[in-house]
Order: C-alpha cells, then sequence, then structure tokens
C-alpha cells in the first residue's frame, strides 16, 4: 500500500488529538476553565474519536488487506476516500468546540457518514468473487456502520425540529453507538484478528468462520434491544433479545476456543508483548460480553442505563481498553516501524493508563449506585488521561521506519 507509513503515523496522531481533547475536558471538570464549553469539547472528542482515530485507522487498515486483492488502480478510490474521511474529521473539531450541533459541525458529520456509504457500497463490489475469511467480517462490520446513521439522522432531525422526546432520543442514541461500538468496530476487529491468524497459518476452517460471524452478528443486530430493556416491549420482543445475546455470548465463547487451540502458532509469530496485548484486549471483551449477558435482566438493565458513570465505564471499556489498544497493536504488527525502546515503553504505559483510567470509571460507576463519590476522582482522571497523552506522543515520535 503507498504511503502506508505516513496514514499508520496520521492515524496516531489522531489518537493523540482525541487524548489532548480528552484531558482538555478532565481539566475542565477538575479546575475552572470558562473559555470552554464542556459540552461542546465533549461532542468534539466523541466524534473525532470515531472518525479520526477509529474509522480512520480501521479503513488504513483494511486498504492494507486490499492491497493483496486488488490492483494499485483499483485501491486509487479508497485512497480518495481516506482523505474525504479525514478531511470530515478534522473539520468536526473545530465547529463542534465553536458552536456544538449546527450546520458545519452536522455537515463534516454526514460526510463522514456518507464515506462510510460509499467505502462499504465499493467493498461489497470489489470482493464480490473474493472467499477469503476476513470478509463477512470487514463487510459486516460496514453494514452496521451503516445502519447506524439511522440513529444520528433521527437525532439531528429532532435537534433540527426542537422536538425531542427523552425516550425516542436516548433510543436513537443508543442505536447508533451499539452499532459502531459493538458492529462497527467490533467486527471489523474480528476481521482483523482473524487476517492475523490466517497470516501465520493459523487452522480456521470456512464453516466455523461462518457459524461464529452468524451468532454473532444476528446477537449484534437484535441485541440493540439491550440497550431500551428500560422501555415498554412485548415479551415475544424481549425473549428474542435474550436469545440473541446468548448466541452472542456463544460466538465468542467459540471466537475465544478458536484462538486458544491455535495459541502455539502465536507464541511462534507473535512476541511477547504483542502476546500480552492480545491477552489485555481479550479480556476487556470477556468483561464487555459478560456485562451484555447480564444486562439481559431487565432490572440490572435500568438500573445501569440509569447512572451516567456506568455507562461511561462501559462505552470506554470497549473504546479504549478493547478496540483502540488492539488498533494500535495492529499498527505496530504491520512490521513497516521499528519496534525500539521508546515505542515498546510507550505502549507499556499506554496499556497502565487505560487500565487505570477503566479501574476508575469502574468504580466510580459501581460506587455511584449507592451514591457514593469517591474522593478526587477528577483529579486521579486527569492524572491518568496526562499518562495516556503522553504515552501516545512517546509512541507517535518514536516510529522509525525500518530500514
Amino acid at each position: 500500500m503507498k504511503n502506508i507509513i505516513f496514514w499508520l503515523r496520521f492515524s496516531v496522531l489522531n489518537f493523540l488529538i482525541v487524548a489532548v481533547l480528552g484531558v482538555l475536558m478532565r481539566y475542565k471538570i477538575a479546575y475552572s476553565l470558562p473559555i470552554v464549553d464542556q459540552k461542546h469539547v465533549q461532542e468534539a472528542h466523541s466524534h473525532f474519536a470515531f472518525y479520526g482515530w477509529i474509522t480512520q485507522i480501521i479503513y488504513v487498515l483494511m486498504i492494507r488487506y486490499l492491497h493483496g486483492i486488488l490492483s494499485e488502480q483499483q485501491l486509487k478510490k479508497y485512497h480518495a476516500l481516506l482523505i474525504v474521511n479525514a478531511v470530515s474529521a478534522y473539520a468536526m473539531i473545530p465547529s463542534f468546540i465553536y458552536n456544538g450541533y449546527y450546520w458545519a459541525s452536522i455537515a463534516a458529520s454526514t460526510a463522514a457518514l456518507l464515506t462510510g456509504f460509499v467505502f462499504f457500497f465499493f467493498l461489497v463490489r470489489d470482493l464480490r468473487n473474493n472467499h477469503d475469511l476476513a470478509k463477512p467480517w470487514f463487510l459486516g462490520g460496514l453494514f452496521f456502520s451503516v445502519i447506524s446513521s439511522v440513529g444520528v439522522f433521527g437525532l439531528s432531525y429532532m435537534m433540527a425540529s426542537g422536538n425531542m422526546p427523552q425516550n425516542l432520543y436516548l433510543a436513537s442514541t443508543y442505536y447508533y453507538l451499539h452499532f459502531q461500538y459493538n458492529g462497527f468496530f467490533i467486527f471489523s476487529c474480528i476481521g482483523l484478528l482473524i487476517h492475523s491468524l490466517k497470516e501465520i497459518g493459523a487452522e480456521i476452517s470456512d464453516q466455523e468462520n461462518k457459524m461464529i460471524f452468524w451468532l454473532m452478528f444476528t446477537g449484534c443486530l437484535v441485541g440493540f434491544g439491550l440497550s431500551v430493556l428500560w422501555m415498554k416491549i412485548p415479551l415475544w420482543i424481549f425473549i428474542a433479545i435474550v436469545l440473541a445475546t446468548v448466541a452472542q455470548t456463544f460466538g465468542a465463547g467459540k471466537l475465544y476456543l478458536l484462538v486458544k487451540r491455535n495459541w502455539a502458532k502465536l507464541v511462534l509469530h507473535f512476541s511477547a508483548l504483542q502476546r500480552l496485548v492480545l491477552m489485555y484486549v481479550g479480556f476487556a471483551f470477556f468483561a464487555k460480553t459478560l456485562l451484555q449477558l447480564g444486562s439481559t435482566i431487565p432490572a440490572l438493565s435500568q438500573f445501569a442505563f440509569g447512572f451516567r458513570n456506568v455507562v461511561i465505564a462501559y462505552l470506554h471499556l470497549i473504546l479504549l481498553m478493547c478496540v483502540s489498544v488492539f488498533l494500535i497493536n495492529q499498527i505496530l504488527a504491520t512490521n513497516v516501524f521499528k519496534m525500539t525502546k521508546p515505542v515498546i515503553t510507550g505502549l507499556k504505559l499506554l496499556l497502565l493508563g487505560i487500565f487505570l483510567n477503566e479501574a476508575v470509571l469502574g468504580l466510580m460507576g459501581i460506587f455511584s449506585i449507592k451514591y457514593i463519590s469517591i474522593p478526587f476522582t477528577p483529579e486521579i482522571l486527569l492524572a491518568v488521561s496526562l499518562l495516556m497523552l503522553i504515552s501516545l506522543g512517546i509512541i507517535l515520535f518514536n516510529l522509525k521506519k525500518k530500514a
């Protein structure tokens, strides 16, 4: 892939910018910063995290995967989409910080959404005769990205009209988040994992891959219902949601067994640090799966979604501890950069920072259930966010091309 080094570094830079916005928010919470509108910075932070960091690097790694399948001429259109997505993502930062949701920020978000539509269309067309194991995961992920847009368009309409019923507003927000986090992000990462395993000669049958995919696809598609169990829904729909969640859990278990069966090959081809990262991500994915299964209990689901700290902890568990760590590891696993001591140190500090961030958010979520406030949490989270920012800076500025 042409300019692979540029796009990989650019993606890490974007992650660094996400961390800068995170530090700004944490500082605003811990100390006074009147010039900053917290809600606007939060919107810039979340949108750029989604499109500037996660979506951008997923596109880059998918295009790298396509490099062995399509010609350079066929790949040009994907490179153009990378640029459009990057420009749209960068336009979101000043527009959201300036005035939150208004015509400029909505235009930038819409451009990024439509880029995903086009990317999905191109990939479906270009892979129609391809039967690679990663194909269903990439297409499934992009499919969820496309349908998540319904939630965004719903929110945009409500904001433009000034009519925002609370239940519909929350349902639209959770719809978008569910199909981005549990759909697009997770399925794309599994596709990259399956491709990496295949590259080292792992034993994965097409039948096994399809079984895991359809179990998890069905679970994700129907599993949106877990986010709205606080609404009044018919019993048969609730039963369907529970069955789909059990199916997804079973699929996740099958994926774990697949990785475990091929662990000997991983030991031969992955470094000790890469294996540690894989276990780290696996732990986060296991926790996410367990929490989803537990949320099939309506009382527990309603309880969790009623506390903002619990929701924030869960979202960061997926976005940071699971998806972001996996993608950073994928960048380093491309084998185009030297694994120098500073890069390794930066990665270890990032793992520590993300773990501490999740631990504090998790404790805040648990204690908030009893309305107990943990002292100095704003200052602690600010320190942790600074640690993550510094670690990403160490990684970025020490990414050196292999000779």
